[in-house]
């Protein structure tokens, strides 16, 4: 394309997900008929360009691969072939393989003194607003303990969860949730938190421009209470042991290495279209 062209849907309005009755009404509605009232005007060498270079997300699709359930509830897979899958298991294969990542521990949810956006905002307590369709959630731990309870149909405790702010809170709601199934929570959770974290960093500039910034880095939550979201030691102690030897599934830094993935191959070309409402 020898010019700008429009920007993707769920790059224009990432907080609107597909299928949302917010692509039938409104701006979501005007802006996606003047995307595909342009879009058939390109050849198709350019359709097939602008195709490759905003590809549609993992968060997208309403395929039934692409879901996965349980009762009435559903989420994204992210069984793509371009979902990485981090874990400790694959940490030791690059380690073993001799590949090396920089860390970045983080751990802890209140903004700096400077009031600069920095690893804080990994945290799942970390405060700062963003939507899913038409709900909002003032925090990640507030989407997954929403998830949680959705998950296990308790509307109750779903209900407290989000009327609270408090983080703090929302974790002993979640805790809370009734017909919990460890198994069904440990296939779930994860999905969950890639999910959330994806419209989080999607829709929050700096603070997706500090994931961003932090390049193909280890992220690791540096908790010494928590062995599985975290890597079960505090930094001045995981700094002195080799990765391998963590306590932790770290399953928290290893979700947004995989969010991280996700939206650098979603925007890597963004320079390339208008950002315009219509």
């Amino acid at each position: 394309m020898d010019k700008k062209g429009m920007a993707p849907l769920w790059l224009m309005y990432p907080h609107i997900p597909n299928g949302s009755i917010g692509w039938r009404m409104g701006y979501g509605e005007s802006y996606g008929d003047e995307f595909y009232r342009w879009f058939h005007t390109l050849s198709r060498e350019e359709k097939e360009e602008y195709n490759r270079k905003f590809p549609e997300p993992v968060c997208w699709s309403l395929s039934e691969y692409n879901l996965m359930r349980y009762h009435t509830f559903w989420t994204y897979q992210w069984n793509r072939d371009t979902c990485r899958h981090y874990s400790m298991e694959k940490l030791r294969e690059e380690r073993a393989a001799g590949k090396e990542r920089e860390i970045i521990f983080f751990w802890g949810h209140q903004p700096g003194k400077e009031g600069k956006t920095g690893k804080e905002c990994l945290s799942q307590w970390y405060q700062a607003e963003f939507h899913v369709g038409h709900v909002a959630y003032c925090c990640m731990e507030q989407y997954l303990m929403a998830g949680k309870a959705r998950l296990f149909e308790d509307s109750e405790t779903e209900k407290k969860i989000m009327q609270s702010a408090d983080p703090s809170e929302i974790k002993q709601l979640g805790r809370m949730v009734k017909g919990f199934d460890e198994d069904v929570w440990e296939r779930f959770r994860v999905p969950i938190a890639l999910t959330g974290n994806y419209y989080k960093f999607s829709q929050l500039k700096e603070q997706r421009s500090y994931l961003l910034g932090t390049g193909d880095s280890l992220l690791a939550e540096a908790s010494p209470y928590d062995d599985i979201w975290g890597i079960g030691l505090d930094q001045a102690h995981a700094a002195g042991v080799d990765v391998t030897g963590w306590r932790g599934q770290n399953l928290l830094g290893f979700a947004l290495m995989e969010v991280r993935e996700e939206i650098r191959r979603l925007r890597e070309f963004e320079d390339e279209v208008v950002f315009q409402e219509w």
